[in-house]
């Protein structure tokens, strides 16, 4: 006996992203009479929990039951299988309900494992992110890919569930250390790459005033990265073709953060992603000499280059890349340049030619 079970099934995960200064006190009215939960789980770390208790209190919560509030450790070392345990119990303990939800206040850990945990927990709930970083903020809180890292490699256990509604606040980036305002240059950075070549010029001729965290520049190019981010992933939701230009600088910049068992930033080790993937542009998909001199420029002229790479051999970085979810059986696929602001996907390269760009 043979049964047909037809699953043709259309859902519209349209949501709204919005974005502006001094926006957070709005969250609330949002949250409550948009949205209606019987119960909104906040998640946040203790960075952003010690710098904000007071604004999550007074402006979000105020006297309202329906608030709670989990507290995380900071750092890559909380988007973990441990931590992703010790926090399902503790929202279970909750008893929430279909019609509760979570909601991300902090970076790019905060909401990816906030955002896997709304997928997974009642086997689906809804949730919002408030990405309070840089790089949270042009591209973690995007897009609904949500995931933990393993000892393997960075992501591999994660599911795409697109959060509900994306608060963009500006105000929260002031207090950003430097060094994390830095690595947050590098997503943007790779954002302009691929698809924004105005964005790019742009970059170049502020970069003074870039490095200098003027405000009037910096949020335009995060208005622009945000603006390229969503429209690739309104066209590819899934990362079935597309989507996959967002992963330049990653295949190779994931492996460096992994070896350094997350030690290394994520804009730092997809800085040097950046170059290494550049330059295997510019041999096997011909970027031009003098584009891929530009990007060089800059990335340099942004401090993003730690030469980090340099600490790890290439053979260590190639094993790590074997567990990268973009390989096609035993070939690792690469988001190549063909020009600034242009980008081609399942781009298959040989170790060899990988190995010349990784030692350039």
């Amino acid at each position: 006996m043979k049964i047909h079970l037809p699953l043709k099934v259309k859902k519209d995960l349209s949501y709204q992203i919005q974005i502006g200064n001094n926006i957070f006190k709005d969250l609330r009215k949002i949250v409550l009479s948009k949205f209606n939960p019987d119960k909104a789980i906040i998640i946040t770390d203790e960075n952003v929990f010690n710098l904000y208790e007071q604004k999550i209190e007074n402006e979000l919560i105020g006297n309202s039951s329906k608030f709670e509030i989990i507290v995380i450790a900071a750092g890559e070392e909380s988007k973990s299988q441990q931590t992703r345990d010790e926090l399902e119990n503790k929202i279970i303990d909750l008893k929430p309900t279909r019609s509760s939800m979570i909601i991300a206040i902090g970076g790019g850990v905060v909401g990816d494992i906030s955002g896997f945990l709304a997928s997974v927990i009642l086997r689906g709930i809804r949730y919002i992110q408030v990405p309070t970083t840089i790089i949270a903020q042009v591209d973690s809180s995007i897009g609904g890919k949500t995931g933990i890292n393993t000892k393997h490699s960075k992501n591999l256990i994660g599911t795409f569930h697109q959060p509900s509604f994306i608060l963009v606040d500006f105000d929260f980036l002031s207090t950003l250390p430097y060094e994390e305002y830095l690595s947050g240059l590098a997503e943007i950075v790779k954002s302009l790459l691929i698809a924004s070549k105005s964005g790019f010029e742009y970059l170049e001729k502020f970069s003074e005033k870039i490095l200098n965290r003027e405000e009037i520049y910096l949020q335009k190019l995060i208005k622009e990265s945000i603006r390229t981010k969503a429209q690739i992933v309104a066209k590819d939701p899934e990362e079935k073709n597309l989507r996959k230009v967002l992963n330049f600088g990653h295949t190779i910049g994931h492996a460096i953060e992994a070896l350094s068992n997350y030690k290394i930033k994520h804009g730092f080790a997809i800085a040097e992603g950046i170059l290494v993937e550049s330059y295997l542009s510019f041999i096997t998909n011909k970027l031009s000499e003098v584009d891929l001199f530009r990007i060089q420029y800059i990335v340099n002229r942004l401090t993003l280059d730690k030469n980090l790479r340099k600490e790890f051999s290439f053979n260590d970085i190639y094993e790590k890349m074997t567990y990268d979810k973009k390989k096609t059986g035993d070939q690792i696929n690469f988001s190549l340049l063909r020009e600034i602001g242009k980008c081609e996907i399942n781009k298959t390269v040989s170790k060899e030619l990988i190995e010349i760009a990784y030692n350039h």
